[in-house]
Parts: C-alpha cells; structure tokens; sequence
C-alpha cells in the first residue's frame, strides 16, 4: 500500500472522530504523522470545540499570528488602558508554534468570533481601568475584525461563512475580492450574509464561490440589481437551501421577487430542498409557478410578504409537493384557503410543520382549521396567529389542534399590523385559553407565545391544569410579563424536578435581572435578551 493511500485512509478515519476530542488527542501523540492529520482536523473549527478558559488562550493563540500594529500613534491610544498597558502587546511578537493554524480553519462563524471576543474583552479589561468611553466595544470590535480577516486571508478551505453587520454584532462588511488572496472561498458550501449585503459584495461572490449548497442573504440595498442575485444562484452546482430576507423591515423598502429570480431557482430544482422568503414583496412577479416546478421541496416558507394573491399562488396547490415537510405561510394577507389545505392535502401526509396566516374574523383562516383536519395526525409542529377578541377563530383553531395527536411544537402569536397583543385576560379568551389547558396534547414539549398578554393568574392556572411535559418555554415580545411571571415559571420547575429545561424571554421589559438570576439557579438553560426578536423563531421555524 502507498504510502499517500495509507495517509488518505488514516484522514478519513481521524475526520470520522472530529467530534471525539478526547481520541484524536490521545491518537495525536502515538507519531509524528499521525499528529499533521489530526491539527487539520482539530482546527478545522476551533471555536466550536474549545470552550471555557480555554477559549481565552485560543483567542490569545490566533492574535500571534496577525502583524504588529505598535507605532501606529492612533491606535496605540486607542488601546492604551489606565494602567498603561497597551491591548496592542497581545498581537504578532515572536511565536515558535510548529503549525500555522489559521490555515486549517474551515467554519467561520463571525458572528460567533465576534462574540466570543466580546466576552473575552470584559476579562481582560475591567470597568475601573478603561481610559475612555467605549473602549471596550472600540478594542472588541477591531480585535473582531482582523481576526475575521486574517481567517479569510489564509484559510485554504473555507467551508462556511456566516456574517453579521448590525448594530447587535461586531462584524463589518468583508469584500469577497476575487484574487488569490481568498482562494479558500472557492470551496465555499455555506454561506450566510445577514444585513451586509450590496451588489458588488454579490458579483465577487459569484466570480469567486460556485459551490454553496446553502445560501442565506439579506439585501440592504434597494438598488441592488435583481440580476446579479439570479446569477449567482445560476453560477452554484448544486444548490439546496435558498433564504432570502429584506434587511429593512418597512414594506416600502421590502426587496423585489421577480419571475426571473423564480426562473434561477427552478433551474436547481435537482437538489434544491429549501426556498424562504423573509419581508419581501411580489407585486411583479406575475406567478409562482418555477416554484412549482422545484417538485424536491421539502421546506418551503413566506413570512410577512406583499404582493401575493391566489393567482400567484395557485400553482403551488397543483400537487407537485408531495415531499413537503415543514410549510409557513405566515402572510398577513394574499393568501388563498384553497391553496393552503391543498398543499396540505397533497403533502402525502408528509407534512411535519405547518405555520398558518393571521387569523382574523374577515379571512377565511376558520374554513382552513376546519379543512385540514383530516390531514393532521403527523403534524408534530403548529403556528398560528390571531388579533385580540377574535375568540371565534381561536375556538375553530382549537379544534384542529385537537386533531393533532403527535403534536410536539406549538407557537401561538397575537397582534395584527398594529402590533396589538393577543389578550388573554378578556373574558372571552379566558375561556378560550382554559380550553387550551385542557386540549393541548400530552406531546406537546415546545411551547412558545409571541405578542401576547396573560395574567400571572392565568399562567398560574396553566401549569396546575397541563398534562403536556413542556421542556422549552419561550415568551417572545410579551409587554406585559413581569417579575411575578417568571417566579410562577420558577416554583412550577422546582415542584416538577427541573422538568423544565430551556426558557426563553426576550424582549419583555418589564423582566428583571434578579427574577432572571433566580430562574438560572433551578432551569439548566435561561436565555434573557431585550434584542427585537424580528425573525429568530421564524428562521429557526424551517430548521
């Protein structure tokens, strides 16, 4: 046997343990060989697999490798902390490390770099010994920024990329040159851009990347040329998974969907699974009928999009989707009852999750309730919408949910464009919601309300009376939760044994850290953020 068949073999075998590091480590050190194929693999995707302190002495490794930045006078004072030490002594210096690491990086999550980098700076520079106001954000982000370069730059395989720019990330927009300096992008498979994305950022991706399988884009530019996305999509192999979102949450400024881009996707239809459509209007594009044509769909979704109506829709119901797995027709208005049951229908009962319209007492969302529920016993997921008082509509969804017997994910949102909480305190939807109690079926273990109003009481009541074993409670964009709320959550997760497992609150600013830090002590997971949730349950809903 050669001896580059014996290497080959021994890389597959070592790339099978990736996510064993306790035996890559021990196989690391039986011989010299035996370590050059596995420091490849171990750094492949560093910030995933080291954690802790560890993640401190990573961060510390990788800033060696990047150039002096001593002598430039602007920046060393920017850098310069109180007690005179300069964060600019952490970069480049002399280093005798036998591997250059950053080559070997293939999963560049920036937005996770530039997380960790933020949590890194608060250990290294304390509130005491800042020099000026918003050092620390000013030292992170540009810490965060040359890193992020430095990986772009020599990486010789970059397998993903995942990119931020917006006011709650640190990243800024990375032009995708087309040049050897990037080589590594021209394996490229993953690739999310969110909120940083222009046309001339789009042409050099397309001279560059030809081999995404997964493409997540957010346009921040309503100029951006409709024809420079439809060739991008063209110019990939064999592309899979296609989202696309508006990154400027005002309809005026929602992105243009043409034919033409409809027309490049069907063109993919080979392999491509997922299509989602985020805050993007449709007004001319005269039909949806590529869409039809891409007959291996499994996830498709429209969330809050104009522009739509039952003639560009109908082609959807014409039954070319019966591997649909998870549909989100989660439009405001412009959607047909007929198309909706239809693609229900001829899923083959495949269809896993199902996120439905709005709701309301001048739509015909009851005829839908009503119409699917011959269809619903595999549903294992169900989001709905309602206004407030629209108890007729939630009595009708009622009915459906109780059809669903495997049921496992349930989201329910209140508020019409206005924004208006769903109230469950009114008289009538008390009633509605204590008939929830009873009805929600024992799978059920992922619960999730967004924009909607309940009284402590009210909850109270819920955890005596539900029979479902709920592990992961979100409350999304409540105004009206408070401290009290969050104890109720506390004592029913003592009483059940830590049956409770994930509880998400975000948004809800009547909550306080204390009541928070509580809840940590007695639930493994609690995620607390006043970041506008936007789209995180919605772009986690086609997972």
């Amino acid at each position: 046997m050669s001896s580059y068949l014996l290497f080959e073999i021994l890389e597959n075998i070592f790339d099978l343990l990736k996510n064993d590091m306790g035996t890559l480590f021990s196989c690391m050190l039986v011989k010299r060989s035996w370590c050059r194929i596995i420091v490849p693999i171990l750094w492949s995707n560093s910030f995933k697999y080291v954690k802790g302190e560890n993640t401190r002495k990573l961060i510390v490794l990788y800033l060696k490798f990047l150039p002096s930045e001593m002598g430039t006078h602007y920046l060393e004072d920017r850098m310069l902390l109180k007690d005179g030490r300069n964060l600019l002594s952490f970069i480049g210096g002399e280093s005798n490390f036998m591997f250059d690491y950053p080559i070997y990086l293939k999963e560049l999550d920036c937005s996770h770099i530039s997380q960790i980098i933020d949590e890194w700076s608060y250990l290294i520079v304390s509130q005491e010994n800042i020099s000026y106001p918003h050092q620390r954000g000013f030292c992170s982000k540009w810490f965060s920024n040359k890193l992020i370069r430095l990986f772009m730059k020599k990486s010789l395989m970059i397998r993903t990329m995942i990119s931020n720019s917006d006011e709650y990330h640190f990243n800024e927009v990375f032009a995708f040159n087309n040049g050897g300096e990037i080589g590594g992008f021209k394996f490229l498979q993953t690739l999310h851009l969110d909120y940083c994305c222009d046309g001339h950022s789009l042409r050099n991706i397309t001279d560059v990347c030809h081999s995404i399988e997964e493409l997540w884009i957010s346009l921040t530019e309503t100029s951006v040329n409709i024809d420079t996305l439809n060739k991008l999509i063209l110019s990939q192999r064999r592309l899979k998974d296609f989202r696309l979102r508006s990154a400027v949450f005002v309809m005026e400024y929602f992105f243009g969907i043409s034919y033409d881009l409809l027309e490049a996707l069907m063109v993919q239809k080979g392999t491509l699974h997922t299509v989602q459509f985020f805050c993007c209007q449709f007004f001319k594009c005269e039909s949806l009928k590529p869409l039809a044509e891409c007959t291996n769909i499994k996830r498709l979704g429209f969330f809050n999009c104009e522009g739509l109506c039952e003639e560009k829709i109908e082609p959807l119901a014409s039954g070319s989707f019966s591997n649909l797995q998870i549909l989100a027709m989660a439009v405001y208005k412009g959607f047909s009852t007929d198309v909706i049951v239809n693609m229900v229908k001829n899923s083959q009962e495949n269809l896993k999750r199902i996120s439905l319209p709005m709701a309301t007492p001048n739509n015909h969302m009851i005829k839908v309730f009503c119409d699917m529920i011959p269809y619903t016993k595999n549903l294992i997921g169900i989001t709905v919408c309602f206004i407030a008082g629209d108890n007729k509509s939630f009595e009708s969804f009622l009915s459906l949910l109780d059809a669903c017997p495997n049921l496992e994910y349930l989201c329910i949102e209140g508020g019409d464009t206005e924004g208006i909480p769903l109230d469950f305190d009114d008289d009538d939807m008390i009633i509605e919601f204590k008939k929830l109690i009873k009805i929600m079926p024992q799978s059920v273990y992922r619960l999730i309300f967004y924009n909607i109003s309940i009284s402590s009481i009210l909850l109270q009541t819920f955890f005596d009376n539900c029979v479902a074993k709920i592990k992961y409670l979100g409350f999304y964009e409540c105004p009206l939760l408070i401290d009290e709320h969050i104890n109720i959550i506390t004592e029913y997760v003592k009483k059940s044994d830590g049956e409770l497992k994930n509880l998400i609150i975000n948004w809800c600013y009547l909550v306080s850290y204390y009541a928070i830090n509580n809840a940590r002590k007695v639930i493994e997971n609690v995620q607390f953020s006043d970041v506008e949730p936007q789209d995180m349950e919605f772009t986690a809903w086609l997972e």
